[in-house]
């Protein structure tokens, strides 16, 4: 193999290298992301007897920020977790009973792939 191919190559496999070390310190603060959020979640509803409405409504008692996922590199791209809820009415026999807006519960990333332990982002 001529020298210019060997660096060649080898300049592609350190670059490679270089991406899957990038790809283990994004894990790392998406986890913190995700569980920072689920405790202001938690939090949230500890106070409040009630769960959030939107991420946003964690915002500026809970999280200072709702953080950027390091995948997508956006804080608007989160998959949240919603639940509705009934509100019974005084007898419980009203055919349709006023529900209340949905309210998120739990939070994941929408980023593709898996870690190197073949943890899908989205379970985060």
């Amino acid at each position: 193999m001529n020298p210019r191919r060997a660096l060649s190559l080898l300049t592609l496999l350190v670059l490679i290298g270089a991406c899957k070390r990038d790809d283990a310190g994004r894990d790392v603060v998406l986890k913190e992301a995700v569980t920072s959020m689920r405790g202001a979640i938690a939090r949230f509803h500890l106070e409040n007897g009630r769960y959030p409405q939107s991420l946003e409504e964690l915002v500026p008692k809970y999280l200072s920020k709702i953080p950027d996922d390091p995948f997508t590199h956006s804080s608007t791209t989160w998959r949240v977790t919603t639940e509705e809820t009934v509100q019974p009415s005084s007898d419980f026999q009203t055919a349709t009973p006023a529900t209340v807006p949905s309210v998120v519960i739990d939070v994941h990333s929408t980023a593709p792939g898996a870690d190197r332990n073949g943890v899908l982002y989205s379970n985060y």
